[in-house]
């Protein structure tokens, strides 16, 4: 998926790729990730200052493969203080593989202006490949399906979120928004672990999910989650 930011004279191309989670080993997830990595021209990894950082032998062996800008982006500092930061950047033993560092908060725009004038100082120059107003390649019904799926790959810990068909059905809105899709898996085995016991893996899913729709959409989102098996 790719996401359009028009900044000053530049147009800023996001290639959204799936988040690194540990115990994601399989062929085919590193294989969309260096596929997305591919088309770059700068390369961002993100970290969440307050998670635990798992994946930071992944994040270097891609890092070292890659022979065009690099960026560390430090995100949700404004939970946390400044020796935490420290002590905690401190783990990355890489770090000077980076062309640049930054510091963020989304949530307050922090530095966000910074960042986007690095990036767009780092492009190549080229005609823009979006019309101006646009803002992503995909529909919203294909957004939000990939939000859903982004949250399979942050529960389910195998192979399944590449393997099942995600579809948004329906995007109401009146007060607030109502969201329909359906995950449709190929076998009863992948049904039961997508749900998980008494439905609490379905339930994560959705949780996370609906919390991440609920930041596009800036109101609140229902949203109703059908688990179906792909008829033979």
């Amino acid at each position: 998926m790719d996401a359009v930011k028009n900044y000053l004279n530049a147009q800023i191309i996001f290639i959204d790729t799936p988040g690194l989670y540990q115990k994601k080993n399989d062929i085919n997830f590193y294989k969309d990730v260096l596929s997305s990595i591919d088309r770059s021209d700068i390369l961002l990894i993100i970290l969440d200052i307050t998670s635990k950082f798992l994946y930071l032998d992944q994040i270097e062996k891609i890092i070292k493969n890659y022979n065009k800008k690099k960026l560390l982006i430090i995100n949700k500092i404004d939970l946390v203080d400044n020796d935490y930061i420290l002590k905690k950047i401190s783990d990355i033993k890489f770090i000077n593989l980076f062309d640049e560092i930054f510091y963020l908060s989304a949530l307050k725009k922090k530095n966000i202006t910074k960042l986007l004038s690095k990036i767009s100082e780092f492009l190549p120059s080229q005609e823009w490949i979006y019309k101006k107003n646009n803002q992503t390649n995909i529909s919203k019904e294909v957004f939000l399906a990939e939000i859903t799926r982004e949250s399979i790959l942050k529960y389910i810990n195998q192979e399944i979120p590449y393997q099942v068909n995600i579809t948004t059905d329906k995007v109401v809105k009146s007060l607030h928004y109502t969201v329909h899709q359906k995950i449709t898996v190929n076998t009863l085995s992948h049904k039961k672990i997508i749900l998980g016991k008494n439905g609490h893996s379905i339930k994560s899913i959705g949780i996370y999910a609906r919390s991440e729709m609920e930041k596009i959409f800036k109101s609140k989102v229902n949203l109703f989650l059908k688990v179906l098996l792909k008829k033979k």
